[in-house]
């Protein structure tokens, strides 16, 4: 285990941290902060405990690290409360660092009133370049290819294209029931006042003056790439000592198909795996499909399975069931967690190639890749698996070694984190803090 060189006090903010997870942005989170604080940090988590819509700052159990939870409800969680509560708490702890997680656009105003100098501003999605994170355009079944950074008018066009802001506005401040995820992107958006002229300057200016961006993949990264000097690439990790291969061989039965995460998500690919497994099961062969999700999908193919929403102290026992890992997502997958756990569980996965994914599945030696929304591509991957249990125990072991020797928690942290931390720090000890931005 590497340890930082001088102590250093890190304050970690997150606008919508829920514990336990229900995400991969906080399972990340929550490694980084409690491998930061083993290796010498002083940490403390900063969110919000604002329940309306989809909950931010649910924390049930006590994670191991304090938390510092601020109220808020769908009015007082506008620009300038959230600058007022987050500063004042955040400098009562004075931190060394401010390491700015989850969020969407308020995330420009914590820049501003933090000091984009002093922040490590993380990217999971693509928060601030999109307003629903996922840099997709639903109505048209495809991939954006402008965002907020370069044309914030068509961004505003785009995700008010069946309601008028206006209306929005109106169904928050009337207590209307969200149908998610309308109203809780909308509200921070129009709380955030990020249609105006200044928040676009503003954003691009934090940008240009921030201390560091880290994201999942090469593709955020060069969005980012005009706006912000220096962008890091750091992948996720997994907890290897909880994803673990099963002990001995699964005996008969179907080739079991699992595809992890929101399967109700229809950017994660459910469709296509569907398609993909109507293929071979008409072939002959002997396949289920298995998901989670917390709503059910009514179908009549008796291979499709649904498991429900698993609790994640449940999820490893649920891999080391399955014999092939499917994350055949179609949009641009930022990372990908769910193909670490596969791989740690010895388990070889099919993936989409796309964002993290295609670089975290190495093709023919821990698994295959097939392109985005192509389901005979996918069937044609499952077939190969299907029809070789060598091959899958083969594919599985390459998967748990690369975990071992690249994705492990404490290599990522011992590789990626603490050098860049130890730069910035140097012998003369916490690096000086800027005067943070008055709020206004």
């Amino acid at each position: 285990m590497n340890m930082l060189k001088h102590p250093i006090r890190i304050a970690f903010v997150d606008l919508t941290f829920n514990w336990p997870p229900v995400g991969g942005c906080w399972i990340d989170l929550h490694h980084v902060m409690l491998g930061l604080q083993s290796r010498g940090a002083d940490v403390c988590l900063f969110t919000p405990d604002f329940q309306d819509y989809y909950p931010r700052g649910k924390v049930i159990e006590s994670p191991p690290y304090p938390v510092v939870s601020i109220p808020f409800n769908r009015f007082s969680f506008n620009f300038k409360t959230v600058m007022k509560r987050f500063r004042d708490r955040v400098e009562a702890f004075a931190p060394d660092l401010v390491f700015l997680g989850d969020g969407y656009q308020m995330k420009n105003h914590l820049l501003t009133v933090l000091g984009p100098e002093r922040c490590w501003l993380r990217f999971y999605a693509y928060e601030l370049l999109c307003v629903n994170l996922h840099y997709y355009r639903y109505h048209e079944e495809r991939v954006c290819g402008d965002g907020f950074f370069s044309d914030p008018v068509e961004c505003h066009r785009c995700w008010f294209r069946r309601m008028p802001a206006a209306g929005r506005a109106l169904q928050i401040a009337t207590y209307q029931p969200e149908r998610h995820p309308n109203l809780h992107f909308s509200q921070e958006y129009l709380a955030s006042l990020a249609h105006t002229a200044g928040y676009h300057k503003r954003l691009l200016e934090n940008l240009s003056r921030l201390k560091r961006a880290v994201v999942y993949n090469e593709f955020m990264k060069d969005r980012l790439a005009p706006y912000a000097g220096d962008i890091r690439v750091i992948p996720s990790g997994v907890d290897s000592s909880a994803f673990t291969p099963r002990e001995g061989e699964r005996v008969g039965g179907p080739v079991r198909v699992f595809l992890p995460g929101r399967a109700n998500d229809p950017l994660k690919g459910m469709d296509v795996l569907i398609e993909a497994c109507d293929r071979l099961n008409a072939e002959g062969l002997d396949v289920e499909v298995h998901y989670t999700a917390a709503m059910d999908r009514p179908s009549q193919r008796p291979w499709l399975i649904n498991r429900g929403w698993v609790e994640p102290a449940a999820l490893p026992a649920l891999y080391r069931e399955m014999d092939v890992i499917a994350v055949p997502s179609t949009w641009i997958e930022p990372f990908g967690i769910t193909a670490l756990e596969g791989m740690a569980s010895a388990v070889p996965v099919v993936a989409s190639r796309t964002g993290g994914l295609a670089h975290t599945v190495v093709h023919g030696e821990t698994g295959f890749h097939f392109e985005a929304g192509d389901s005979h591509g996918l069937a044609n991957a499952l077939r190969r698996l299907v029809n070789d249990a060598d091959l899958r125990d083969e594919l599985g072991r390459n998967g748990r070694a690369r975990i071992e020797s690249v994705y492990d928690w404490n290599r990522i942290l011992d590789e990626r984190y603490i050098p860049l931390l130890n730069g910035d720090f140097t012998a003369s000890g916490a690096a000086l803090k800027p005067e943070a931005a008055a709020v206004s």
